[in-house]
């Protein structure tokens, strides 16, 4: 089951510069520490804005989806979703016409397990297995 909703992916070309124009919209903006996830060849960090986070995604060489993806501009791409048990999470959404894309750990949720899926809109869903 969805718990709550932590945060909104957006594609960066640079964390550092999102930061900064992220600081002149909400100067109290707490930055989280910058993650490399080296399974997905991306660095993030997250910009707290009162209880949700704005995840800068920064993709590195090799990861040449999000490269594509950021060439055409899209900003926001993706909404990451607290739920409490991720398997029957995934095994229900995917009954229901979602599409797994993959399965990881990621550091930048402790080591826990996360998934990406498509939904029959084609938006991209992060599952975050909850502590």
């Amino acid at each position: 089951m969805v718990t709550s909703l932590h945060h909104v992916g957006c594609l960066v070309e640079s964390i550092d510069e999102a930061i900064e124009d992220y600081r002149i919209l909400h100067p109290a903006g707490e930055v989280s520490e910058i993650y490399d996830i080296e399974d997905q060849k991306v660095k993030v960090c997250f910009f707290t804005i009162g209880t949700v986070h704005v995840e800068f995604v920064e993709p590195r060489a090799g990861n040449e989806p999000l490269l594509n993806m950021l060439r055409k501009k899209p900003g926001f791409y993706h909404i990451g979703l607290y739920v409490s048990d991720i398997q029957t999470e995934i095994e229900r959404l995917e009954a229901s016409g979602y599409r797994k894309i993959n399965v990881f750990k990621s550091e930048a949720f402790n080591g826990r397990l996360c998934s990406f899926l498509y939904n029959n809109e084609m938006h991209l869903i992060e599952l975050i297995e909850q502590a």
